[in-house]
């Protein structure tokens, strides 16, 4: 059977293209400010979602509160000691406390205590992934990997590549560590051994970048003092920047497609839409 060559190579050209298209649509997405959503004697710090609800971090009034998707308060955990960024897995609601150095955990309504076993000072936000939990050690400007049998710890104080100052917020994804350097005014990326893979968001000029978000094509950054949210790949490079709508972001969380971002000052949720 003989093959016309010119027709063939037409073909290809034809599904080039649609790859192109499709590929320049996808680039060309957005995010895009929908609406406010004002909360009621609520400071948020920290946002995880569950199901169909949000878990916020009230850290002004030391609670950790669930809503619905339009803010109505449904349970409040009162008698935390300033809860900030916060990580669910499994039904389970990790919630660090950054003046009492413990880590709590909600769970059918309970609440009990996650055995630490280094020392830290003021935990900003942890991770779980598996069997690591990873915490953000604000004051010793490290990270701490904990594990059952074993305790890795990244980054030391100062500026230079794999090194912290003021870390305030960590997520693990796959194989890789994301750390919101706050006062470094980036974030840095490590591999669970440790060692440095990358920085993001140096410069676009991050005046602290307090909460992170990581999804399987993009890495989320809250700009706390520049009110503004960074979109980036996992690569790190920038495709948005989302200002102009926000008061003081600190945390981002996305629910079936929809971006929830928390506002610390403006007391609010502010929602983003994919165009």
């Amino acid at each position: 059977m003989k093959i016309n060559i010119m027709s063939f190579f037409l073909g290809l050209l034809v599904i080039s293209g649609c790859h192109e298209n499709k590929k320049k649509k996808q680039e060309t997405t957005s995010w895009k400010f929908s609406k406010e959503i004002p909360l009621e004697n609520v400071s948020p710090i920290g946002i995880v979602s569950q199901n169909n609800f949000l878990w916020l971090s009230d850290v002004d009034n030391n609670r950790v509160v669930k809503v619905d998707l339009d803010g109505n308060i449904l349970e409040a955990f009162n008698g935390l000691q300033r809860p900030m960024h916060m990580a669910i897995k499994e039904g389970k609601i990790y919630v660090p406390e950054y003046t009492s150095d413990s880590l709590k955990i909600i769970e059918n309504g309970n609440v009990s205590t996650l055995e630490l076993k280094e020392n830290t000072d003021g935990i900003g936000g942890v991770s779980v992934f598996g069997n690591t939990v990873a915490i953000a050690d604000f004051y010793n400007h490290q990270i701490i990997l904990q594990q059952e049998d074993k305790v890795i710890i990244l980054g030391t104080e100062v500026h230079d590549d794999g090194e912290l100052y003021y870390p305030t917020d960590v997520e693990m994804s796959d194989d890789l560590i994301y750390v919101a350097d706050a006062y470094n005014n980036r974030v840095q990326v490590f591999d669970f051994e440790g060692n440095y893979v990358r920085m993001i968001g140096w410069n676009e000029s991050i005046k602290v970048a307090t909460g992170l978000k990581v999804t399987d094509s993009q890495v989320i950054v809250a700009d706390f003092e520049g009110n503004r949210v960074l979109i980036y790949d996992l690569n790190g490079k920038l495709l948005q920047i989302v200002s102009g709508k926000f008061n003081q972001p600190t945390d981002i969380e996305i629910v079936n497609g929809t971006m929830y971002v928390v506002n610390y000052k403006g007391k609010a949720i502010s929602i983003l839409e994919k165009r």
